[in-house]
């Protein structure tokens, strides 16, 4: 998404004043005014000004808005409907802008206008609650608050409330310009356990938000050409959520979790049956087939969906699940049968998915294919005692599926299946990623168990997004440059794990800052001074050599499909004290997007250039780039 500022000198010289349509939306817990990008804007504008109720398409078709109802309401998933504002005049609160309400800004306008007019500037214009807003001259306009004149008990208070910048007009405000209409793939994220997916806190939709940015950046910065020239679009993005169906008011698990839970240490004990719980639930008779049929009939919807509002859509769909979510997804596409032998057209959704047409598989029995005869299993003992399942036929075809932090090794092991095979395949699903940081607690490698040869082999090493060299040159390069800014990163993160472990045991709040600092100073110059002479990169790669040397089978089309993230400078001081962190790491991680969204572009045959400008891998994250900003000339009041 390219981004620009808005240098219309809209204030002095004409006096037109161009509306610009915000939306509201919560960023943790507090509220915050976005604006739309300049494309939506403008259609939500047009359709404005027509008069016909109409709801405008926004954000890339994932959003609506009710223009008379001043709403605007997500299109691929549930959630309560926020409000939007034609906006023209701002106040500055926290170092950020707030746009009035509407009526407000007509009465602003009005009276800025008559000042503009009549050059009699210091003009007051009165607000409701007994504020006012004074115009000193079209550039110094000033918002003074309700002042209380005396406390509870009736005594004058001296307190002075400081009176707030106005701004009118969205010059200098960085604002996207807008998506592409050309979307080139679809992919669809399935979470993993619990109702958050991060250590913020932030649901799938926001996660998702994010993943989504980050990966338009990068196919601006890595397919620089292909973008220009008009060959490619954007990734579509859509989040796939079933924890609210498992723990809704219908199912009342957790009303009974909460009448047999203990009332000691609640905290660890509510993230227990809030997260933890759902591995259960998903190995649970009574839940793991709603939770089965929850993501399919998503999957579905979305993509019928997608379809209908996007007509000319041409690409391919791919799915990723994240830890419990990609289990989940696994066990799908294992028991999806491909069109050829469905004989049935998949353009008929209404026709699929019928637990009639489905032969009920035990999956703690061999895991069976009617389309291929040469998978053999070699089984050991009963796993957990998987219930009988019966698994809805998606109405397309996956090109990828992309498992991130994953458990599904593990799975499949304790499930009594020693051996996957090398016939083992997706039906329906071309290639296979299993995408793991290396100190992912809930991470499994899968290779070996296609082929045992495979245990001792290193998983490949995804590059980083920037090309660079290993951590460790790095580290001895800019030794002098970066040593003390580690310190302070690395001071933050511990403290950041320690308080977040504090919060899960409140017994355990003394934590001595002076010994972690010590700790922190001991191990930092130990790294940093072991790093002596010239270091070869042993960065291993996936080579032709390794392929040939052993037989990766038909899971991933021949290819290797286990594959680990690079750790961060600051990671590999202590692998245990960023564990936690690592696990919800892939979200926001550049390294795995561009990796994701290479795999998709390859597929259509088009490559990344092969020189990036580096001043184009700089990214804005929607904590940072959403909201409104305040122009860096913000100090100087200027309107």
């Amino acid at each position: 998404m390219a981004s620009k500022e808005s240098n219309v000198d809209e204030n002095v010289d004409s006096g037109k004043l161009l509306k610009h349509w915000f939306y509201e939306h919560l960023i943790d817990g507090k509220t915050r005014w976005t604006p739309f990008n300049f494309i939506d804007s403008k259609a939500i504008e047009e359709a404005f000004l027509s008069g016909k109720e109409q709801q405008i398409a926004t954000d890339g078709g994932r959003f609506e808005v009710n223009i008379v109802e001043r709403t605007r309401q997500p299109v691929y998933w549930t959630a309560e409907s926020t409000s939007v504002r034609r906006c023209s005049w701002f106040y500055k609160m926290d170092s950020r802008w707030i746009p009035y309400e509407e009526e407000i800004s007509e009465q602003l306008e009005i009276g800025y206008q008559e000042a503009l007019i009549t050059k009699e500037w210091h003009r007051r214009i009165d607000l409701p609650n007994s504020e006012q807003v004074v115009f000193h001259d079209s550039n110094v306009m000033v918002h003074f608050q309700q002042q209380s004149n005396s406390d509870s008990w009736g005594s004058p208070t001296n307190s002075i409330t400081k009176p707030r910048v106005v701004k009118r007009g969205i010059d200098d405000f960085h604002i996207d310009e807008g998506d592409s209409d050309q979307i080139d793939h679809l992919l669809f994220m399935v979470h993993g356990i619990g109702s958050v997916c991060d250590l913020k806190f932030r649901t799938v939709e926001q996660v998702v938000d994010e993943f989504r940015m980050i990966a338009q950046q990068l196919v601006q910065a890595h397919y620089r050409t292909a973008y220009d020239e008009g060959k490619i679009g954007r990734v579509e993005v859509l989040p796939v959520s079933w924890y609210k169906a498992l723990h809704s008011d219908d199912s009342g698990i957790d009303q009974k979790l909460k009448s047999i839970t203990l009332d000691s240490i609640p905290r660890l004990r509510n993230f227990t049956n809030e997260t933890l719980l759902d591995v259960l639930f998903y190995t649970s008779p009574v839940f793991s087939q709603g939770i089965v049929d929850t993501v399919a009939n998503a999957l579905n919807k979305k993509y019928s969906m997608f379809l209908k509002r996007n007509k000319n859509f041409k690409g391919r769909v791919s799915l990723a699940g994240h830890s419990l979510g990609s289990l989940i997804l696994f066990d799908l596409l294992c028991h999806q049968k491909p069109t050829e032998l469905n004989g049935e057209n998949l353009e008929n959704p209404d026709e699929l998915g019928t637990p009639s047409r489905l032969k009920k598989i035990s999956l703690h029995q061999p895991i069976t294919r009617t389309h291929s005869k040469a998978i053999d299993y070699n089984f050991g003992l009963s796993g957990t005692g998987q219930p009988l399942m019966t698994y809805k036929q998606l109405i397309f075809e996956p090109k990828h599926f992309f498992a991130l932090g994953s458990p599904i090794g593990m799975f499949v092991t304790i499930r009594g299946i020693d051996k996957l095979g090398l016939d083992f395949s997706l039906p329906t699903c071309d290639h296979f990623f299993n995408i793991f940081h290396p100190f992912d607690p809930v991470a499994y490698r899968i290779e070996a168990l296609v082929n045992p040869s495979l245990a001792s082999v290193s998983p490949v090493l995804i590059p980083h997004h920037k090309g660079r060299k290993r951590m460790h040159l790095e580290l001895k390069e800019t030794f002098q440059q970066v040593s003390a800014d580690l310190k302070t990163k690395l001071m933050s993160s511990v403290k950041n794990v320690t308080e977040t472990v504090c919060a899960l045991n409140p017994l355990n709040k003394n934590i001595n800052q002076k010994a972690i600092e010590k700790e922190v100073d001991q191990v930092l110059n130990k790294q940093l001074s072991s790093e002596t002479g010239v270091e070869k990169d042993e960065s291993p790669k996936e080579s032709p050599s390794t392929e040939k040397l052993f037989n990766m089978g038909l899971l991933n089309q021949g290819r290797r499909f286990d594959y680990v993230l690079q750790e961060a400078p600051l990671e590999f001081f202590n692998e245990y004290l960023f564990a936690l962190a690592s696990h919800v790491v892939y979200w926001d991680s550049a390294d795995t997007i561009l990796f994701i969204v290479k795999e998709m572009y390859s597929s259509m045959g088009i490559e990344a250039d092969k020189e990036i400008p580096q001043h184009t891998l700089k990214f804005e994250r929607p904590s940072s780039s959403t909201d409104l900003v305040v122009p860096s000339s913000s100090d100087s009041l200027r309107g």
